[in-house]
């Protein structure tokens, strides 16, 4: 229910603004479009701030706006020109007057530029240049094939038409507003269950729109070649592909995985009930394998924890005080040991880590020396771990006689892989040769927590890794 009256309170703040910005700058999109505008994107984040869905719905208008100028009668002569230009905008030229399009998008961009994060703006910015050239390559294919020329190839066609769907450019948005500590390093994941996404709701939109599109002398999966039980057969499989992908990170209440999985959601119910872009005109026969009110339309309800940056109000976060986090860190400081099962509690709250974090050399200790894993790093004198690359990984850093720093690898090496541990997906060390891996949380951005999964040792082994800039002989250490 909070979630409910979230949505619909940010939706209804923002339905007048829009429409007047709609009106302002008179861009070519249906106001009767606004309200719906307004409460998907309020729905994808409801514990976003209204101000920050009202900007995603300016974005979604833009999107609806570009497609309507570019699909407009006269407009192929200009296409190559407009394109261009909005992609001078997009890098801060500043936009023609008489473009409302270009000064919309100049809005857009500042906003992203001023509130979002750099590293994530940054693959706001890309998806919205390989969006524009999609679309001139779309405008281009039109006009070979009214010429009489082939169509492209299916894959080409969904290489493209994925980006110029706009669940891309919604989603990379959303990310890059978003305080979400450690995102950056879930981007290969989140990325890759994107495209899955987008690939997908391009075919149901093609599916939806096709006899409108037919009339208007477009290409589109079915046109290309695609019979509606195969278009339909590849848009379920990507949807269940994404949401395969996502699982862990949407267990684990990640907002920017439960955006993503809301957002290819409701465009894929959308799609399963009407034409969004002809309300007005949608087909009423349901798309292929049951419609909305199937049985097996079940599967796609979304079912995810509420995100670490949206806890219900009056409900505390699962994540680790301030106090607790320092109290660990005083206990690494001076080499004392810490109660098991508080490590283990902390530990399933900690943020998990990306493998950039760890690139580099860490001293390590532990927080017991009773156990047998203790007892046998103790005699071997290690010093920590060094991380080389993702795929050399030099797990044990002994001393010598002399204090020496040397890689000690009679057990092998190791390699970083993303693993699920305690349902959260992170980067952790598994060992090449041996039943082991070593899940790692971070405390700071230079103190980690560690626990390592032997196969076979029923009780987990907490220990915690510092980082240093090289190796160093115990007279030099502080």
């Amino acid at each position: 229910m909070t979630s409910i009256a979230d949505t619909c309170s940010a939706a209804l703040q923002n339905m007048p603004r829009l429409e007047i910005w709609l009106k302002e700058l008179a861009l070519p999109v249906d106001p009767a479009l606004v309200p719906l505008m307004c409460l998907q994107t309020a729905f994808f984040t409801p514990w976003l701030a209204p101000e920050t869905c009202y900007q995603m719905s300016r974005l979604t208008v833009w999107l609806m706006a570009i497609d309507n100028v570019l699909d407009a009668p006269g407009a192929v002569d200009g296409t190559e020109a407009r394109v261009r230009h909005w992609r001078k905008v997009l890098d801060g030229h500043p936009a023609e007057a008489d473009d409302p399009v270009a000064r919309a998008l100049t809005e857009i961009t500042e906003v992203l530029r001023r509130d979002g994060r750099p590293e994530l703006t940054a693959v706001w910015r890309e998806s919205m240049h390989q969006t524009l050239v999609g679309m001139a390559r779309e405008n281009m294919a039109a006009r070979t094939a009214a010429a009489g020329g082939g169509l492209p190839r299916p894959a080409d066609y969904l290489l493209h038409g994925a980006w110029t769907i706009g669940v891309e450019q919604q989603v990379t948005a959303l990310w890059a507003l978003m305080d979400e500590p450690g995102l950056p390093c879930r981007l290969p994941v989140l990325r890759d269950a994107l495209r899955r996404a987008a690939t997908a709701i391009r075919l149901l939109n093609d599916l939806r729109g096709h006899h409108r599109e037919r009339s208007e002398g477009k290409a589109d999966a079915l046109a290309i070649g695609l019979d509606e039980q195969e278009a339909y057969r590849l848009a379920e499989a990507g949807i269940e592909g994404c949401r395969r992908a996502l699982a862990p990170l949407t267990a684990a209440g990640y907002g920017s995985a439960v955006a993503l999985e809301r957002v290819m959601l409701w465009h894929a119910r959308m799609y399963h009930r009407f034409d969004p872009v002809r309300p007005g005109q949608a087909a009423a026969r349901p798309l292929p394998g049951g419609g909305p009110d199937a049985a097996g339309s079940a599967r796609h309800a979304p079912s995810v924890h509420r995100p670490r940056e949206a806890p219900p109000m009056g409900i505390a976060q699962e994540v680790p005080s301030e106090q607790q986090v320092q109290e660990v860190l005083d206990v690494i400081a001076s080499g004392a040991e810490y109660d098991h099962a508080g490590l283990a509690e902390l530990f399933d709250r900690l943020e998990p880590v990306g493998p950039g974090l760890l690139i580099g050399t860490w001293r390590g200790g532990a927080f017991e020396s009773g156990s047998e894993n203790a007892e046998q790093l103790a005699k071997l004198r290690w010093y920590g771990k060094r991380f080389v690359a993702a795929d050399h990984v030099e797990p044990l850093l002994c001393r010598d006689e002399d204090g020496e720093v040397y890689s000690y690898e009679e057990m092998g090496l190791a390699t970083l892989k993303e693993v699920v541990h305690h349902g959260r997906q992170s980067t952790a060390m598994v060992y090449d040769q041996l039943p082991i891996i070593d899940h790692f949380r971070r405390l700071t951005d230079d103190v980690l927590l560690g626990v390592m999964d032997k196969k076979g040792d029923p009780v987990d082994f907490y220990f915690h890794l510092t980082r240093v800039s090289v190796p160093v002989r115990p007279a030099d250490e502080s």
